[in-house]
């Protein structure tokens, strides 16, 4: 069973739109990099919250 990305665990979680993660998701398109960095960069998730759900993530 494919675990659930991470992007659709905040989502879930109402931490981050479908929007801000729509945006979040093309700028790692054009420029690189990981999801969770970028969405911390632009604001929309605390480092804090990233850790956490990093180990939600590989609890799956």
């Amino acid at each position: 069973m494919a675990s659930k990305r991470l992007g659709e665990i905040l989502m879930e979680h109402g931490i981050i739109t479908h929007q801000q993660l729509e945006e979040a998701l093309a700028q790692q398109t054009s420029k690189g990099g990981l999801l969770g960095i970028i969405l911390v960069e632009m604001g929309h998730l605390k480092p804090k919250a990233l850790s956490d759900f990093l180990e939600a993530q590989r609890g799956l």
